[in-house]
């Protein structure tokens, strides 16, 4: 059963595979799960920030990449979350890793070691990571 908002339908992207800097289904990183999404989903074309780092753990705080492009971002609070949001997460303590919310209370993300996944905001791996909620202007 397809988790939809009348725009966008998540499922069919669990179980792609991780790639460091990945941009496409043949193999992602977290921001390119996001980019891919959005683009397919959306139609909203979001910088590809591949150049930006080399591998998803060196440190590069993803919230910093965002920052330089935040106008089109806008944080909202956890109670009026929607599907497409923006999930900015830690990675070994810094906020380095992105995922979307694929229902209320659930989030699409991938990490190495891991395809991608869908997982409840309260699962033990995510609930402590979670830095805050974004929407692209764009999907508001």
């Amino acid at each position: 059963m397809a988790r939809a908002t009348g725009r966008m339908m998540l499922d069919h992207y669990v179980g792609l595979p991780f790639a460091e800097r990945g941009r496409d289904g043949d193999g992602l990183d977290c921001w390119g799960l996001l980019r891919l999404i959005y683009r397919e989903q959306l139609g909203i074309t979001l910088p590809s920030f591949a150049d930006a780092y080399m591998t998803t753990e060196d440190g590069v705080a993803l919230a910093d990449l965002m920052a330089g492009n935040m106008g089109p971002w806008i944080e909202v609070a956890r109670d009026s979350e929607r599907v497409g949001d923006g999930v900015l997460m830690t990675l070994a303590g810094q906020p380095r890793h992105i995922g979307i919310v694929a229902a209320p209370g659930f989030v699409l993300h991938i990490e190495r070691g891991m395809g991608s996944i869908i997982e409840p905001f309260t699962s033990p791996r995510i609930s402590r990571r979670i830095v805050g909620l974004f929407r692209h202007r764009s999907a508001a």
